[in-house]
């Protein structure tokens, strides 16, 4: 009965062996596990600041696309005010030259 007990015993204890290295893997484990939650928390932290920087940035250059639809908008209609001031002073000065004409046809 000794060498049954003795195998029991030695069973035992490759069990709380086995059951012992399960708990010190499972704090390395648990030790690698932190680490990766912090290196992901500071990753994340990171994501997130690019994050608002990128759509910062968007709204700043929504913000000059805009102004420059304006400006070009504005520049096409003082343009189509040019053009018409010319095509008015072209005008005049055909009617000009007709009315002299006829003045010197009256004379």
């Amino acid at each position: 009965m000794g060498g049954i007990s003795r195998n029991i015993d030695t069973g035992e204890l490759i069990t709380y062996s086995n059951n012992l290295v399960q708990i010190l893997r499972g704090d390395k484990d648990i030790n690698y596990l932190k680490q990766y939650l912090q290196q992901f928390k500071i990753f994340q932290s990171q994501c997130d600041q690019d994050f608002d920087h990128v759509q910062k940035s968007i709204r700043d250059y929504q913000k000059k696309i805009d102004t420059c639809k304006q400006k070009a908008t504005t520049a096409e209609f003082e343009g189509a005010s040019d053009s018409e001031l010319d095509l008015l002073q072209n005008e005049l000065k055909e009617e000009e030259e007709r009315e002299r004409m006829l003045r010197e046809e009256l004379r």
